[in-house]
C-alpha cells in the first residue's frame, strides 16, 4: 500500500465531460471537476456557492422573453415580451410593473425569436413575421409602441426596394402624372399591395414612387405617382418594397457604424439593408454616394439566412451556414461603393443571438450543440469559431437563451450565462489573458426560462411548482442571497415572518450567519420560528456540489487506474466560509476560541477530515446543507492505493 498527495490547486476547467476520464495527462484534468454545480468559478482558481435569487414578483405564467433597455446608468429598464403584451420594469422598482403595453403584434410563437437594437431612447424591435415596431422612452415612467415608418417626402418612401417579380416583367402607367393605372405584363399584384409604394424607373432614368390606392386584378392596380414621369412607357425597372405583409419583414436588426441595419427578410433572407449615415428612417440609394443607403446581397453558393448581426470590431453576420464580416478600417468607413462581406467559417448559427464577451462574440451553433467565439486574428487578418464548450459537452443541452456579464461592483469575474430548455443554466468563466475559462451548472427548483443584463445585474425569469401551483416569477442573482426565491426582511425581534409568493412551502431559514433550519409555511406564506430574531433571509434551498475528479499517480508498478483505493485524509483550503461538508462528513467550522454566546464569524484557513471507504475511483464530494457562506480555494487528498 503506497500513500499518496493530490493537491488540486484550482478548478479554472470546470466540469469536464466525462469524455475525459482518461486524460489524466492534460493540464484540465488536472485544474477541473468532475461536478461543479451551484458554485461560481473564481478568477483566483477557486470556487463559491453561487449567487441566490432574491425574489422581485411574480408573473403571469405565459412564456416570456426578456431584453435589456439601458438610457443611462441611472435609468435602466427589463423588457417583458409575452402574447400581444409588453411589460416593462424599472430596474430602480423591480418588484412592480411599470407599464403595460397591450395589443402588441407579437404572439407566443413569436416569444424567443424577437430581436431588439437600441440608440439612445428608441429599441427597434423585429421579427420577419409582424411589422417593424418603433419603442420609444417618451418620460422615465412612460414608453411608446409605434410602428416603424421609413421617412417621407413628396409623396416618395425611401424605404428598401427590390423587384420579387421576373426580371422581364414590365409595368406600363396609364399616364405620366397623378392617378394612373398600372398594368404588369405577369401576374404581380394581390389585393394586400394597398397602401404600398412602387419605385419606378422609366426610360429617361427618372426615379418616381407610386402609392397604390386601389386593387383591380392580379396585373392592374391604382396608383399615385408621386411626381411627373417622363413618359408613361412600359418599363422593367420597377420594383416592389422588401418589408410589407406580403413579402415579410427583417429577421434581424442592429446599430453600427452609424447605420440601422436590416439582416435578411422572410423573403429576402440573405439580404443586407442598411440605412443612410445618421438618418435611421432613411434607406433610399440615392446615386450611390458614401453617405446614402447601402443595400447588399450576401452571394454564397447557397442561400444562407441571415440568423443575426453583431456590432463590435467589425460588422459580423451570422447565418443559418456561415459565419462573415464586413472589413473596415477607420479611414475607410462603409460606404455602398467600398462595401464587402468576407466569409470566415461554416459552422452555421442557430436563432439564439450572439453576445460580445471578453474580446470574441459567441454564438450557439445551428445544431445547438457548441458555443463558439467569433475572434479576430490579427496574424491572419481574419475571424475563427472555436468551440468554447469542448470540455464541458455534456453540460450544453438545448440552448434557448444567452447572456454575458462583464465584471461588477462585487465581482471581478466576468461571466456568460445559457438557458437549457431542461431549465438548468450553463456558466462561463474566461480570463482571455490570464488563459482561464471553464464552465459550471446552476440549477434551482424548477426551471429557468430566460435571463437579461441590465446595468450588470442579471434578472431571470423562473417557473417553479409552489403549493400544488404553477408560479412564473422575476428574480435577481445577488451575492449576498444564500436561497432562491428568496426575501430578506428586517424587523423588531419576533418568531413569525411572511413570505407571501411561498405559501405552504418547504423553505429554509438564515439569520446573520446562523441557518435556522427548515419549516414549512402556512397558507398565507406565515414561516413561525423556534426563537425570535431581528432579520431573516427566507427562501428555497439549493445545494453546491464539488466532485473532484479520480486523482491517478504513477506507481512503481504502472498508473494507478483501475486500482482500489481509499481517501484517508481531505485538507480544504476555505475562505469565509461557514458550512461545508466532505463526503457527507460535516467539518467543524466554528473556531474554538469563539464565545459561543456570539454569532459564528467566516472561516478562513485549512480545514482536514479523515475519511473511510475503499473504491474504484477516490474522489471527493464537497456540498453545502445550509445556506451560508462558502468558498473553496484547494483540496490536498491523501489516497491509500
Amino acid at each position: 500500500m503506497a500513500l499518496l498527495r493530490q493537491f488540486y490547486t484550482n478548478f479554472t476547467s470546470g466540469e469536464l465531460s466525462p469524455l475525459l476520464s482518461s486524460r489524466i495527462d492534460s493540464e484540465a484534468y488536472k485544474n477541473g471537476g468532475k461536478t461543479l454545480t451551484n458554485v461560481r468559478l473564481r478568477a483566483q482558481g477557486g470556487v463559491t456557492r453561487r449567487p441566490g435569487l432574491r425574489y422581485l414578483q411574480t408573473l403571469s405564467n405565459v412564456p416570456y422573453q426578456s431584453e435589456p433597455y439601458i438610457y443611462d446608468e441611472d435609468e435602466a429598464y427589463l423588457l417583458l415580451f409575452s402574447n400581444t403584451k409588453l411589460e416593462i420594469v424599472d430596474v430602480s422598482d423591480p418588484t412592480n410593473i411599470l407599464q403595460t403595453i397591450t395589443s402588441c403584434p407579437w404572439l407566443t410563437a413569436h416569444i424567443g425569436n424577437i430581436v431588439v437594437a437600441q440608440s439612445g431612447d428608441t429599441m427597434i424591435i423585429v421579427n420577419p413575421n409582424f411589422q417593424i415596431k418603433k419603442l420609444t422612452r417618451t418620460s422615465a415612467t412612460n414608453f411608446a409602441l409605434s410602428d416603424y415608418s421609413f421617412d417621407a417626402s413628396g409623396g416618395m418612401k425611401f424605404q428598401p426596394y427590390h423587384k420579387f417579380a421576373a426580371a422581364s416583367t414590365t409595368i406600363d402607367p396609364s399616364g405620366t402624372s397623378g392617378s394612373v393605372t398600372l398594368t404588369a405584363s405577369a401576374n404581380a399584384f394581390s389585393a394586400d399591395y394597398v397602401g404600398l409604394y412602387i419605385r419606378i424607373v422609366d426610360s429617361a432614368n427618372t426615379v418616381r414612387h407610386a402609392l397604390i390606392t386601389a386593387y383591380g386584378s392580379a396585373t392592374s392596380v391604382t396608383a399615385t405617382l408621386s411626381g411627373a414621369l417622363a413618359n408613361h412607357n412600359a418599363t422593367d425597372k420597377w420594383s416592389e418594397p422588401v418589408f410589407s405583409s406580403v413579402r415579410g419583414f427583417p429577421r434581424t436588426v442592429t446599430f453600427h457604424d452609424q447605420r440601422l441595419i436590416f439582416g435578411g427578410s422572410r423573403d429576402l433572407p440573405n439580404f443586407l439593408f442598411m440605412s443612410k449615415t445618421g438618418e435611421f428612417f432613411n434607406f433610399d440609394v440615392g446615386t450611390g454616394l458614401d453617405d446614402e443607403s447601402i443595400q447588399v446581397q450576401i452571394a454564397e453558393n447557397q442561400v444562407s439566412k441571415i440568423k443575426a448581426l453583431s456590432s463590435f470590431r467589425h460588422l459580423s453576420i451570422f447565418t443559418s451556414e456561415q459565419e462573415l464580416y464586413v472589413p473596415t478600417t477607420e479611414n475607410r468607413p462603409l460606404t455602398p461603393t467600398t462595401i464587402t462581406v468576407k466569409s470566415q467559417t461554416s459552422f452555421g448559427s442557430s436563432g439564439v443571438q450572439p453576445k460580445d464577451f471578453d474580446g470574441a462574440t459567441l454564438f450557439l451553433t445551428k445544431s445547438k450543440g457548441s458555443v463558439r467565439e467569433f475572434i479576430y486574428s490579427d496574424l491572419s487578418q481574419g475571424y475563427n469559431s472555436d468551440a468554447i464548450t469542448l470540455l464541458s459537452q455534456h453540460l450544453i443541452g438545448t440552448p434557448l437563451d444567452m447572456e454575458t456579464q462583464a465584471e461588477s461592483a462585487d465581482q471581478i469575474e466576468s461571466y456568460m450565462y445559457l438557458v437549457n430548455s431542461d431549465g438548468h443554466m450553463p456558466v462561463f468563466m474566461s480570463i482571455r489573458k490570464e488563459k482561464l475559462n471553464g464552465w459550471v451548472q446552476y440549477q434551482t427548483t424548477g426551471s429557468f426560462k430566460n435571463i437579461s443584463n441590465v446595468n450588470r445585474e442579471m434578472y431571470v425569469v423562473s417557473e417553479r411548482t409552489i403549493d400544488g401551483s404553477t408560479v412564473t416569477s422575476l428574480e435577481k442573482l445577488s451575492n449576498s442571497y444564500h436561497t432562491d426565491m428568496g426575501a430578506q426582511l428586517s424587523g423588531s425581534s419576533s418568531t413569525t415572518w411572511q413570505v407571501a409568493h411561498l405559501p405552504n412551502t418547504e423553505v429554509v431559514v438564515k439569520s446573520g450567519n446562523y441557518a435556522l433550519g427548515t419549516f414549512t409555511t402556512s397558507a398565507n406564506g406565515t414561516v413561525t420560528l423556534n426563537d425570535p430574531v431581528t432579520s431573516v433571509e427566507i427562501g428555497l434551498a439549493y445545494t453546491p456540489v464539488i466532485s473532484t475528479l479520480p486523482p491517478e499517480f504513477q506507481l512503481a508498478d504502472g498508473v494507478s487506474v483501475g486500482q482500489k483505493r481509499r481517501i484517508v485524509r481531505a485538507v480544504l483550503d476555505l475562505f469565509q466560509t461557514l458550512d461545508v461538508k466532505a463526503k457527507g462528513t460535516k467539518i467543524l467550522i466554528r473556531n474554538v476560541t469563539e464565545d459561543f454566546s456570539l454569532e459564528p464569524t467566516p472561516v478562513t484557513g485549512r480545514k482536514e477530515v479523515y475519511l473511510l471507504g475503499w473504491g474504484n475511483e477516490g474522489s471527493v464530494t464537497i456540498t453545502q446543507d445550509e445556506p451560508l457562506p462558502f468558498s473553496l480555494n484547494g483540496i490536498l487528498l491523501e489516497v491509500e492505493v
